[in-house]
């Protein structure tokens, strides 16, 4: 039986800012986002209707259940079909769960494309793009891969030219990060930072340079002052040298980016042991796009 084959990398966040709470309780960002070669892998085949059906390795890594984002974008589609064609889905995880490098929406923007082909939908880009949005916050990021400018709740995605090339080093400091609670601190102690130009002139095109000294990560204090597991790492990071040392999203992983992979072996030589890192190069759009594939 034929099947629909699709691979999704993750995510960093270079720069992000929270601008306020926004009246339907979510928060208003502005945030740099950047594909990464870490990747997981969504097989689909066709099964009778009404059946779907979520396998995923390693086993127990994430559940297959209900609430899956692979089985929720699977029903968003029925719901815009009206219809219910089935499905036998195999998710192969590699990017780490709960870390900030965006795998779960990641796999929902694999699920709407792979699916898409599979059903022979044929759903217009903007159709796709709602029902992303409707999913999570960065699922819309996944539809355009490589780098990008994302506005409102994230899910606003304007892709930009592929200006920035490196190879990230992604650490995983062995603590689990609720978003949740980094959100709540950030309510309660307020103080909203202003836009920087520099910023904002390097999304426009009118800055020649990537000011990497500016970009920031709002979250990144409320995180570390919580986690001190997350801090000790970052610092390790920052100690490396490389051209950024960040928290990515909320957490609870934390990058450094540098210009070639030497960079990133050698600061990976220098980090003490028992930790669980990924070397991964930042992705032009051409190579983070999703393209579905049949076997």
């Amino acid at each position: 039986m034929s099947g629909v084959r699709v691979r999704v990398p993750a995510k960093i966040n270079l720069h992000l800012e929270v601008l306020g709470r926004r009246p339907d309780g979510f928060h208003e960002l502005r945030t740099l986002f950047a594909s990464i070669g870490l990747w997981d892998e969504l097989e689909v085949r066709a099964a009778d209707e009404g059946v779907l059906d979520l396998e995923v390795e390693p086993a127990g890594c994430v559940t297959g259940d209900e609430d899956n984002l692979v089985m929720l974008a699977a029903r968003a589609l029925w719901r815009e079909l009206g219809r219910e064609p089935g499905a036998r889905m195999r998710l192969r995880k590699a990017i780490p769960v709960g870390a900030g490098l965006g795998g779960g929406s990641a796999d929902a923007a694999a699920a709407l494309v792979a699916l898409d082909q599979l059903w022979r939908l044929r759903l217009e880009r903007p159709a796709l793009h709602r029902l992303a949005a409707r999913l999570g916050s960065d699922v819309p990021f996944f539809l355009f891969g490589g780098l990008a400018w994302g506005v409102g709740r994230g899910d606003e995605v304007y892709p930009l030219p592929d200006r920035i090339r490196g190879v990230a080093l992604v650490a995983m400091p062995g603590v689990s990060v609720s978003t949740r609670l980094v959100y709540e601190s950030l309510d309660r102690q307020g103080g909203w930072h202003p836009h920087d130009p520099k910023v904002y002139s390097f999304i426009a095109g009118t800055a020649p340079a990537v000011p990497w000294r500016a970009l920031r990560n709002d979250l990144q204090r409320y995180v570390v002052g919580t986690w001190p597991e997350v801090g000790l790492l970052l610092k390790e990071l920052e100690r490396c040298g490389g051209l950024r040392a960040a928290v990515t999203g909320s957490g609870s992983a934390v990058f450094a980016l540098f210009a070639d992979e030497e960079g990133a072996r050698e600061a990976l030589s220098r980090l003490t042991g028992g930790r669980r890192v990924f070397i991964a190069p930042v992705l032009p759009r051409s190579s983070a796009r999703l393209e579905p594939q049949r076997f």
